[in-house]
Parts: structure tokens; C-alpha cells; sequence
């Protein structure tokens, strides 16, 4: 049973109590006692008791005659006892000689037997002693795999890092290259090189009955030859396993254990990997990266000169890359990503983009954008060199980790997202987000909203599509993110339809891309086909990496290291509970320490017991069985696209902190497995059954070995899932308290409210960013730029330009730079647009720049100043054209965590509106205050004062038809916009009493 005893606000995430290396001590020191005892004592005993093993004189003919006494009996007993002693003993040493020298199994003893056998468990048990000083890692229980897996091919890549601690990264050395037919050797790949080098892999089997699988046995069951296990050792030696331990021994093995073979292995059980070989840096480190055939990733490196071969042995490397022929690959079966060259999801930066610093390159040779063959690789086009060149752009790297690691733009979008709405009204951070401002800046920092937008609503669009050519949904294992494409997995086993239109099928069809420019250009009012579609980190191209945990079918493990597993699965279990399209997903966390279900109380519960996890999931998926049953459709993937209810359909994910019972993970699978219940399962620790285990180590790599995906996995760590939760809990406060902040009125307030002539240069700030300018400036610093304005724009009084260089590069950037990018922005704006005053202060011209807040701010004001205030007030939201700072690009704006500006623009446009509206009725001008509440709302659309007013005037105008639309419509506007924590009870009692017996709609989150 998986429980924990500590509180609810534990230190750490989920805690958990496995094996440590004091127990490995304890053990080994018990068996060196044992050996001791059975060395030492008992021949103290036999020569206590019974004397010499010898006769005491020397026997004649006559003692065979005579009549057996009970000394006598007693003294062949002992004497059989001292040659079984004496045999042990041998084994003993046998044993001992062979771990001391390293040499693995040691000889066969006549007559051995259990003997030998209780020796070699005996002598290995004693290695703990050393081995549990030097591995600090938990040992998950092993369990009985239900049968072998099937065979399924991964690729590797060859690195470009290399750290101190590289022997302990989950990195292969080189091997034989082995050659074969693409299509057999596929795997879940992020890159397309076809040439490679191929290795093998296969799982340590369970135990039958006293039987343990061993590196002879395995060798011999593969190689066909046992003396070659050495190999093998050589292969996995110091190699991460899914169970936290490290393969230093040739005798200690474990059930479970994923094992690296020699090239021309063969046999049931064989799983074939290829690996890219990439020569750009001369390094041969190679890693099982998710790739089937792979691309190194395009990280800022400091390159090197030399190659690390198989034998530990450097040299310099200037030769040209080898062709490799294919020939003679067991036929293997996976999945297929995409690379840079023939998919174009999966190259993220464009050569000599402002915003990246890196030198593209092409697998398997030591020229950026040449192929093994000097041919453009995978039949794309071949890319120049780019020269590095400093870049100016406070954006977002797609090759630098930011707070979350690597890959974590999607989990920061969910959070950031789910945080506004937390804030509803107000939007904007409040006077209790002032403790919580770094934690703010880093989400947004790490965020990237736009393309979290567009994955949903392509996700969308296809199952909308999909449903009306009446066509199946694919199935999809995994997906690529990039700043140019959505790129999906598709299940190899399974039958896959034609994509419609703009989708693309790539890789034979196993593969369906979309390009970002074909995109849908709004929101997608359809289902999500994908709703357990979740990110675990970055590729080697820099791609964003997700799973379908639905696809898996089972129990996903994640292994290794466990503190790093727990980080990496509390980030998923986050993301699932707060991005766009897991719509109606509820997520129970089992057994952790720390119970995080504040940051999305709709959609995550905090489970202390699996067992009544696992009956609530049951008895609340128990509607979608029935349900199918009654509409007589196979799986509920199926039904929630033909039967769309986002409330009945939603999925129910499962992450337990520890792996289950046996007996539990029989029934977890059961309810995985269901086709008619939508259930995915995630666990912290090592699962043998599981069919995608991964490993985790600590550097945070994320391999799924026999899947072969390998990732630079994202993690929230308890310290950053505190500094959340204190965060959102001070937004739910801020959100309660309506009390309006002062207006700080400019001294320009009167000077630009004439909007019948164009201004020479103009700034919206109320919707989406915009400046027009007539200037001319690059296409690559049109946004760093847009930046500086709006945040100048926001400035009333000009800002130094130190607080600018914090607020636009908050992680720091050079003087030179920093003023090179105000000087593009002046020259783009005009010299006398933007100014440094005699202080030093940078700010705009109010009178050459013309800024909507500030104009909405002097009408807002004039509307005090009359006795009729529709007409400023009317010209004053006039200026409003969508919500409130909308369609952000990534990585950028974060300094709107500490400006206060969301919050005042809201309380402003709200007042604007409501007075407006009630100017408006009071000279029975319904159609004025329609339109002043409901461009209020096109702005904020979770105020819930412009809601009731709104209903209040359907109900003065209109029938009861009307505000029952109304009501409608605010329900559904506060379910997607609104807090969790639902509408006020003032709402609620508004609709109450124009609308009795009003049935509200099921809030779906």
C-alpha cells in the first residue's frame, strides 16, 4: 500500500521509504558474519565436539568386524560434515578470487551445486559493504513481468557535452556498427539522419523458481557463446537502471535491468536501437536519445577536438565520416519523430536568428550542414554555417533551460495562464503579489502562452476536421512543439487514416505535421482529441517533447534517481492539471508529501491511500462505460469526438508517489487498459510490467530506452512548488478584494485626446501590443522593440536605464548591447519620439507618441469633469480592441509582474464601462449600454460586476429568453476565464431571482 505518515505540508514532495545504502551495509555485513561463522565456527565446534577429521591411530582390518558404537557413527557423520566444510570453503574462495580479480563468474567447482551458489550470493552480498558507500540510490522491488516485451527499436545520438561526471550519464560507448534497413530500425526519434550505428538492448529477466539471470546466461542466449559477457559488462558498466542502481558488478544484477548487447546479437528478446553518429565536435559520446535515427542537439557548446572511443582512449580525429552500409537488422518495430531536414517541426532556429546563437549541423560529420555523405542529410537542403553573433533579443532561448529545465515553455504557459484566471477581474498580480514577484517573473520568463494556444487549437481543429470526414482519430505516442510545426507520433501497430488538410503525412504516414503559418488564425470551439497529451522535456533539436499517456496502455514509471523522478512527475502532474487542452482531466496524487491541489482545486486532488484513489477514479469513470455502452462505441477516444461532453469524457490521471503492490498494479492496469475508461497512470519509482519505463538521473535526462525517446526532462522541485502555491494563494486573495488603486494621472493628461489626426507614432496597450511607426527597422528586432515601447509607454515619468535593462533582459545583458537595442528602437520610433532627458531617464514623447492608456486615462478623467459623460467615456472605450495584454510572445513581458499596470488597466476599463452603461439607461439609451458593457467584457471577460449588469439590462429590455442567453453565456465566459473556485454568490443570487429554477450548466475545468 502506498501511504505516507508525514503531514500534509511535508519538506519534501513525495517521501518515500525504500532500501538505502546503510541497509546494503547491514545486509553485507550480515554475510560476512555468516562467512566468518561458517569459516570458523564450525570447525571450532567439530574439533570442540568430535575432535580431528583423522583417526586417533591408525586403523586395522579388524575394525571393519567389529560392532559399530555410538562414537563411531558420530565420528563419520563429522567427517562427512568437515569434507562439505572443506568443500564450501573452496567455493568460497573460488568465488572471492573471481571478485577480486574482476574476472566475473568464476570456474565451476565439481560438485558444486547449491553450494557454489550460496558462495557466489554469500561473496556478492559482502560487495554491498563498498558498493553502498558509493551508490546512494533506492532500490524499487522487483516484480514478475508478465512476458517479455516485444521487440522495438530506439536510436541514440552522439553528444556534444561532456561533463566531469560523464560516467555517470546514461551515455553508450561505441560499438561494432551493425547496418540495417531503416524501417526496421525506427524508433520514437526527434531527428532524421539515416545512417547510424546500430546497437541492441534487452531486459534482465525474472527469476523462475532458484534461477537468476546472469551476464553468461544472457550471453549465451544472445551471443551464443557465455565467456562473452564480458563484453556486456563492458557495454552497461556504471549505466543508470530504471531501479536507481548502477550496474559495477558482473554478479549483480537485477530483474528488470534494461542491458546493452553487442551488435550481432540476435534472438527473442532483442530490441534494436540506431545511433546517429555526430563527428561536428570529434567527440563519439553517445546517448540513447529519443531518436531512431537522430540529430545532436543544437546547444551552445564550447566545441572540442577530440573523440572518446569505446576502449577509454583519445586521439584526434581529422579523417571524413564513414559510409555505412545496411545489411542484416532484426526486424524491430517503434515509432518515428522527425528532423531537422525532412520534418519541418523539427528544427527549431533559423541559422543567424537574433534570437539564438547557435551552429547548425547535420549528424555525422564534422561540417555544420553536411551529411555523412556530404550530401544534405535526410534529402533536406543543405544549411550554411551561421556565424555566432551577440544578440540583442530578450526573448526566450530555446536552448537555454529556464526555471522549470528544459522543455518547460508549456508547463509555464499552463501555470501562467491558470494563475489569471485564478486572478479573474483583476488579471494583473495585486498589493499580496508583491511577496511573490520573482516567482511571477521567472513563470513568465519561462512561459511561451502563443504556442500553448496554438498546439490546443490545431489539437482541436484536427478533431474537428477528423469528426466531420468521418474519419478515426490517429494514435498518437508522442509529439514535436517547435517554433515552426506541431509534429504527431503515430502508433506504428495501428491503421492510420489520411490527415485532412493542412496536415501533412511525412515518414511513410507515421508521421502528421502541421506548420505554424497554416495554423487556425483563432480559438477552436471543438474537443480535445488529446487530453492526456503531456510535455516531459526537449530533444536534442531543441524541440519540445509530450507523451500520450493514454497510449501507453498501463502503468508509466519513471525511474533512476528518485528525488529527480518525483520533480519530473510532480511537473506533469501540474501541466495536466492546467493546460488548454487536457479539458475536464482530473488528476489524484497519491502518496506525496506535500498537497498541491491549491494551484488547480477543480482538476487535482491530494490522495493519502491508493486504494481509495483507485475506488473514486473507478466509480467516477463508471459513467463513461455505461455511457459508451449505450451509444455502442468502443473506447471513450472515440466518443468524446462523435459524442462531444467534455465533462462526461474528461480523463482521470493517476500519479502515485511509490511503486504500487503487485496486486495494486494488476488493478491499475486492469483500469489502464480499459478502452471504455479513459486512465493513465504515472509512478515515481521503477515498475518492471510498466510498458514505458523511463529513467531519470541526475542531471535530470529523461530515457525511455526500449522506447527510445531521451529528453533533458523539465522538474518543479518542492521549493518551486511552494513559492506556486504561496503565489496563487495570494492571487485568490487579491482576486476577493475589489477595492480600486488611486489612478496616478500624468501631467499630459489634456494633451493628446484629439484622435482625428493620425499621431506620427502610436502604442496600444489596450489588447494585443501594437506599435505603428514609420521608421525602418529589421524583422528580428520588431519585437524586442515592441517591448521597450510598451514598457516605456507604461512609464509615466521616464525610467533609468538600468530599471529598463532589469525589466526587458532580466537576466542580464551588456551595456553595449542594451543601449545598441535602444538605439534601434529610437531609430525605428524617430530621435524625437524617444529621449534620455538630462538625468538619464529614458522616455517617450507624449507629444510625437501617442499612447491609448494614456488618452483613456484623460477621457476617463473629462467623464468626471461633465454633467453627460457618454461621450468621453464612449470615445474612451472606443480605444479597447481585445483583451488585456493578449497574444504576448514568449519569454517576454515578464516585467509586468512587478508594474501593476494589468490590474489598473482592468479597474479602469471596468469602471469606464459600468458607468457608461448606467449614463446610458438613465437616457433609456439601451444600445449604448449593450455596447459600453459588452466591450468591457471583450476586455475583461471574467468580471463578474459587467456580467450582472449585463443581465440586469437583458432583463430591462429584453424577455426571459434573453437573459437566460445571458446566463449561458457568463457561465460559460467564467468557466473558461473565471476562478476555480466558481461565480459569487451575488451572481448566483442575480440568476436566482430573474431566473427561478434556472438549471446552471456542469463547470467543466
Amino acid at each position: 500500500m502506498v501511504r505516507t505518515n508525514e503531514p500534509v505540508r511535508a519538506a519534501r514532495l513525495p517521501q518515500r521509504r525504500e532500501g538505502s545504502p546503510g541497509a546494503d551495509r547491514v545486509k553485507g555485513f550480515v554475510a560476512l558474519l555468516a562467512i566468518l561463522a561458517i569459516v570458523g565456527g564450525v570447525p571450532y565446534i567439530l574439533l570442540r565436539f568430535f575432535g580431528t577429521p583423522w583417526p586417533d591411530k591408525m586403523p586395522t582390518s579388524s575394525m571393519l568386524f567389529d560392532e559399530l558404537s555410538i562414537r563411531t557413527v558420530l565420528g563419520i557423520i563429522a567427517f562427512v560434515i568437515w569434507v562439505a566444510w572443506l568443500h564450501f570453503v573452496i567455493c568460497l574462495i573460488a568465488e572471492a578470487v573471481a571478485e577480486i580479480r574482476g574476472h566475473g563468474l568464476s570456474p565451476h567447482i565439481p560438485f558444486g551445486g547449491g553450494s557454489q551458489t550460496i558462495a557466489r550470493r554469500l561473496i556478492g552480498t559482502v560487495v554491498l559493504i563498498a558498493a553502498g558507500a558509493g551508490v546512494s540510490l533506492p532500490v524499487a522491488s522487483a516484480v514478475t513481468t508478465s512476458g517479455p516485451a516485444a521487440p522495438i527499436s530506439v536510436s541514440a545520438r552522439h553528444g556534444s557535452e561532456q561533463s566531469s561526471t560523464s560516467q555517470f550519464r546514461q551515455t553508450e560507448a561505441a560499438s561494432k556498427i551493425l547496418a540495417g534497413n531503416q524501417k526496421t530500425t525506427t524508433g520514437v526519434r526527434t531527428n532524421h539522419d539515416h545512417q547510424g550505428q546500430v546497437i541492441k538492448y534487452t531486459e534482465v529477466r525474472p527469476p523462475q523458481g532458484r534461477n537468476y539471470d546472469c551476464l553468461w546466461d544472457i550471453a549465451e542466449r544472445y551471443l551464443g557463446e557465455g565467456r562473452r559477457y564480458k563484453e556486456i559488462y563492458d557495454l552497461n558498466k556504471n549505466k543508470l537502471q530504471p531501479d536507481g542502481r548502477r550496474l559495477t558488478n558482473p554478479d549483480l544484477i537485477m530483474p528488470g535491468w534494461q542491458v546493452r548487447l553487442p551488435s550481432d546479437a540476435k534472438g527473442p528478446g532483442v530490441h534494436t536501437v540506431r545511433v546517429s553518429i555526430d563527428d561536428r565536435t570529434g567527440k563519439t559520446m553517445v546517448s540513447t536519445k529519443t531518436t531512431t535515427e537522430t540529430r545532436t542537439a543544437a546547444k551552445p557548446t564550447v566545441t572540442a577536438k577530440t573523440e572518446t572511443k569505446a576502449g577509454g582512449k583519445t586521439e584526434t580525429k581529422t579523417s571524413n565520416p564513414t559510409r555505412y552500409s545496411e545489411q542484416g537488422i532484426e526486424p524491430g518495430s517503434s515509432i518515428v519523430i522527425g528532423t531537422s531536414q525532412s520534418d519541418p517541426g523539427a528544427k527549431n532556429v533559423k541559422p543567424g536568428e537574433p534570437s539564438v546563437s547557435v551552429e547548425p549541423h547535420v549528424p555525422g560529420t564534422g561540417q555544420p550542414g553536411k551529411s555523412g555523405h556530404g550530401e544534405p542529410a535526410g534529402g533536406g537542403i543543405q544549411v550554411p554555417e551561421a556565424t555566432p553573433v551577440a544578440t540583442d533579443d530578450g526573448g526566450i532561448n530555446l536552448q537555454q533551460a529556464g526555471i522549470y529545465g528544459f522543455g518547460a515553455a508549456l508547463l509555464a504557459a499552463g501555470l501562467a495562464l491558470a494563475l489569471k484566471r485564478r486572478r479573474g477581474w483583476a488579471q494583473g498580480p495585486g498589493p499580496k503579489a508583491a511577496g511573490h514577484r520573482q516567482t511571477e517573473v521567472s513563470l513568465r520568463l519561462a512561459s511561451d502562452v502563443p504556442t500553448a494556444q496554438f498546439v490546443d487549437n490545431a489539437l482541436r481543429k484536427l478533431g474537428a476536421d477528423m469528426t466531420q470526414l468521418q474519419r478515426p482519430m490517429p494514435k498518437v505516442v508522442a509529439a514535436l512543439v517547435t517554433d515552426r510545426a506541431l509534429t504527431l507520433v503515430l502508433d506504428p501497430y495501428e491503421a492510420q487514416p489520411e490527415p485532412p488538410g493542412p496536415w501533412q503525412a511525412i515518414a511513410e504516414g507515421t508521421r502528421w505535421t502541421l506548420r505554424r503559418a497554416y495554423g487556425p488564425s483563432g480559438e477552436v470551439n471543438a474537443p480535445a482529441p488529446y487530453p492526456t497529451l503531456v510535455t516531459v522535456g526537449q530533444n536534442a533539436d531543441g524541440a519540445t517533447v509530450l507523451i500520450d499517456l493514454d497510449t501507453a496502455n498501463g502503468i508509466v514509471s519513471f525511474g533512476g534517481v528518485t528525488n529527480a523522478s518525483r520533480d519530473v512527475v510532480g511537473s506533469l502532474a501540474v501541466e495536466l492539471a492546467t493546460n488548454l487542452w487536457s479539458e475536464g482531466a482530473h488528476i489524484s496524487m497519491v502518496g506525496f508529501g506535500d498537497d498541491l491541489s491549491s494551484l488547480a482545486p477543480s482538476r487535482l486532488s491530494y490522495w493519502i491511500r491508493l486504494d481509495d484513489a483507485m475506488g473514486e477514479v473507478a466509480r467516477r469513470t463508471e459513467a463513461q462505460v455505461q455511457a459508451c455502452q449505450r451509444r455502442n462505441v468502443d473506447s471513450v477516444a472515440d466518443a468524446r469526438m462523435t459524442h462531444p461532453d467534455a465533462a462526461l469524457w474528461g480523463s482521470e490521471i493517476i500519479f502515485v508517489s511509490a511503486p504500487p503492490s503487485p496486486e495494486e498494479q494488476d488493478q491499475l492496469n486492469r483500469l489502464a487498459a480499459d478502452t471504455q475508461r479513459s486512465i493513465a497512470v504515472v509512478v515515481v519509482g521503477d515498475v518492471i510490467n510498466s510498458p514505458w519505463r523511463f529513467v531519470v538521473d541526475e542531471k535530470n535526462q529523461a530515457v525511455c530506452r526500449l522506447l527510445g525517446l531521451e529528453v533533458d526532462a523539465h522538474s518543479v522541485n518542492p521549493e518551486q512548488f511552494a513559492d506556486l502555491v504561496a503565489l496563487f494563494d495570494a492571487a485568490e486573495v487579491d482576486a476577493r478584494d475589489k477595492r480600486r488603486a488611486e489612478q496616478d494621472m500624468p501631467a499630459y493628461e489634456f494633451s493628446t485626446t484629439d484622435l482625428s489626426q493620425p499621431a506620427p507614432v502610436e502604442v496600444d496597450l489596450l489588447g494585443s501590443v501594437e506599435v505603428d511607426a514609420r521608421g525602418v527597422i529589421d524583422e528580428g528586432r520588431v519585437s524586442l522593440s515592441t517591448e521597450i515601447i510598451a514598457f516605456l509607454a507604461s512609464q509615466d515619468y521616464g525610467v533609468h536605464p538600468n530599471v529598463l535593462a532589469g525589466a526587458i533582459w532580466p537576466r542580464g545583458i551588456s551595456e553595449e548591447l542594451r543601449d545598441a537595442a535602444l538605439e534601434h528602437t529610437r531609430r525605428w520610433v524617430g530621435v524625437d519620439a524617444m529621449y534620455a532627458d538630462e538625468s538619464g531617464r529614458w522616455m517617450l514623447n507624449r507629444s510625437v507618441v501617442r499612447v491609448d492608456w494614456d488618452v483613456f486615462r484623460t477621457l476617463a478623467k473629462q467623464a468626471t469633469m461633465v454633467d453627460d459623460p457618454r461621450g468621453p467615456l464612449s470615445t474612451a472605450l472606443s480605444l479597447v480592441h481585445g483583451p488585456a495584454w493578449s497574444n504576448l510572445p514568449g519569454g517576454r513581458y515578464s516585467w509586468l509582474a512587478a508594474s501593476g499596470i494589468e490590474r489598473r488597466m482592468a479597474e479602469a476599463v471596468v469602471d469606464a464601462a459600468l458607468r457608461l452603461a448606467e449614463a446610458s439607461l438613465s437616457h433609456n439609451d439601451g444600445n449604448l449600454a449593450r455596447t459600453a458593457l459588452q466591450t468591457g467584457l471583450s476586455f475583461s471577460p471574467a468580471s463578474e460586476e459587467l456580467w450582472r449588469a449585463t443581465l440586469r439590462l437583458a432583463s430591462h429590455f429584453g424577455t426571459t429568453a434573453d437573459v437566460t442567453n445571458v446566463a449561458g453565456q457568463m457561465y460559460a465566459a467564467l468557466t473558461k476565464h473565471g476562478a476555480p473556485r466558481g461565480p459569487e454568490a451575488e451572481t448566483d443570487a442575480l440568476v436566482d431571482e430573474l431566473l427561478p429554477g434556472y438549471h446552471r450548466p456542469a463547470q467543466v475545468a
